[in-house]
């Protein structure tokens, strides 16, 4: 079994994109590390309770955030989240700069 850290309340499996794309992690929580790859798409969603939501890919894996964070094309990023099979459902994104998180 792969490696674990803690990140606020939560466990997270530290793995590669292959062990994603193998099946294994569906439903867990996650961490990955690698850049971005085209520049973030970040939504303002005014519906009952105004957010935004951040939409971006690492590794070919896309990336879903619940907040703004100040990040940008070829940063180098880890993301805390729940891998959903499709996506990963981010409660954390880590940089260089600064480390953005998301209400449970």
């Amino acid at each position: 079994m792969p490696k674990r850290v803690k990140l606020g309340h939560h466990y997270y499996y530290i793995v590669t994109v292959d062990e994603l794309h193998s099946g294994g992690f569906r439903g867990k929580n996650v961490v990955i590390e690698g850049s971005i790859e085209d520049r973030p798409l970040i939504e303002f969603l005014p519906m009952e309770l105004p957010g935004y939501r951040t939409t971006f890919k690492v590794s070919g894996i896309r990336i879903e955030f619940a907040g703004s964070p100040c990040i940008g094309m070829g940063d180098r990023v880890k993301v805390y989240g729940r891998f959903l099979g499709d996506c990963i459902m981010a409660s954390a994104i880590e940089t260089e700069r600064a480390l953005y998180t998301t209400e449970e």
